[in-house]
C-alpha cells in the first residue's frame, strides 16, 4: 500500500476562535480519527496569516475514500466542520492528494 497525504486548508468561520478549532479538533481526533485504522497520522498547523492546515496521512487511497465516507456520518466531524468557513468549499472538486515517496522518522 502507498500512503496518501491530504493537505486540507482551514479558515475559521465568523465568530469562531482558535480555541474553538482546537476543541473541535480534539473531539474529532478522540471520537473519530483514533478509531480509523486507515489514518496513519494527522497534524493541525497554523500559518502566519492565521489560516490553518489539517495534514492527514492515510494508509492508502482506498482507506482515504472509506474514511471520508464515514466522516459524513460522524457527529464529531460535523462539529469540527462547524468551526470552519466552508463558503468556498466545493464538495465536487477533486481532493488534492500527495503520494508518499519517502518517510523519515527520527
Amino acid at each position: 500500500m502507498t500512503p496518501i497525504t491530504v493537505l486540507a486548508p482551514i479558515k475559521l468561520a465568523p465568530n469562531k476562535t482558535e480555541a474553538d478549532l482546537l476543541a473541535a479538533s480534539a473531539k474529532f481526533q478522540s471520537e473519530f480519527v483514533t478509531h480509523e485504522t486507515g489514518v496513519l497520522r494527522r497534524e493541525l498547523v497554523r500559518a502566519h496569516d492565521g489560516t490553518y492546515l489539517d495534514i492527514v496521512q492515510f494508509r492508502s487511497k482506498a482507506d482515504m475514500a472509506e474514511v471520508i465516507e464515514k466522516e459524513m456520518q460522524s457527529p464529531a466531524c460535523a462539529d469540527f466542520f462547524a468551526v470552519m468557513d466552508l463558503t468556498d468549499f466545493d464538495p465536487d472538486a477533486p481532493m488534492e492528494t500527495y503520494v508518499s515517496l519517502e518517510t523519515h522518522v527520527r
